[in-house]
């Protein structure tokens, strides 16, 4: 079954859910499914083969971790603020919901050094991501594809190839295949004897050992 397919089977689940008069918020099981099979789709890659993997709900083309948030009438969404470190990439998808049809869009795609930048302090462990930050069908697009950008400086050890973007993203090639960086870096950084930080993103990471290594 493709993507495409599952999306629209869930589609219809949720309006009949919506046509009996269940409200959007009590169906969250169909609309965290549409939001991930079409982000999914979007990016043009597989879902993890586990479920409910922490932190992360897929990983795209270039080996970041990606956190996938569904909304359908919340003015904004949060995240957990002791998970961030295990996300590279946060995309918040709309259901766009009407009398007979959903429409499903994404409104904000970023790294998560953008969200943490886009988002309010944290209140009570979470970071909330306001309605202001994304972008509606409604609404001029503020935003674009978040992408990676052209690698400027590599690091290489046995057949693992750490890169660095212009967008200041870290990914990592590992038998040619695109990997999440963070555990490399980590296991880098350890080795250098580099003191733990407060924040442990991969971007931070990345920023901390190419800059020991002089890159």
């Amino acid at each position: 079954m493709s993507y495409r397919t599952y999306i629209a089977i869930s589609r219809a689940a949720y309006i009949a859910g919506i046509e009996a008069g269940i409200a959007p918020q009590e169906l969250r099981a169909h609309t965290g499914v549409i939001g991930e099979a079409f982000v999914a789709d979007y990016l043009g890659v597989k879902l993890t083969n586990e479920n409910n993997q922490r932190g992360y709900d897929l990983i795209d083309e270039d080996g970041l971790r990606v956190s996938v948030k569904t909304i359908t009438t919340s003015t904004g969404v949060s995240l957990k603020e002791s998970t961030l470190d295990l996300v590279d990439r946060i995309i918040v998808v709309w259901l766009d919901t009407n009398e007979d049809e959903i429409g499903v869009h994404v409104a904000y795609d970023a790294s998560v050094e953008r969200f943490l930048a886009d988002s309010a302090a944290p209140y009570r462990g979470s970071l909330r991501l306001g309605r202001g930050s994304m972008t509606f069908p409604n609404k001029q697009p503020s935003a674009q594809k978040f992408e990676v950008g052209d690698v400027i400086a590599t690091h290489v050890e046995d057949n693992i190839v750490i890169r660095k973007h212009t967008s200041g993203s870290f990914t990592a090639l590992v038998g040619g295949e695109p990997m999440p960086a963070r555990q490399y870096l980590l296991e880098i950084r350890n080795a250098l004897g580099l003191p733990d930080k407060a924040t442990n993103t991969t971007r931070s990471l990345g920023a901390q050992v190419f800059g020991a290594l002089g890159k």
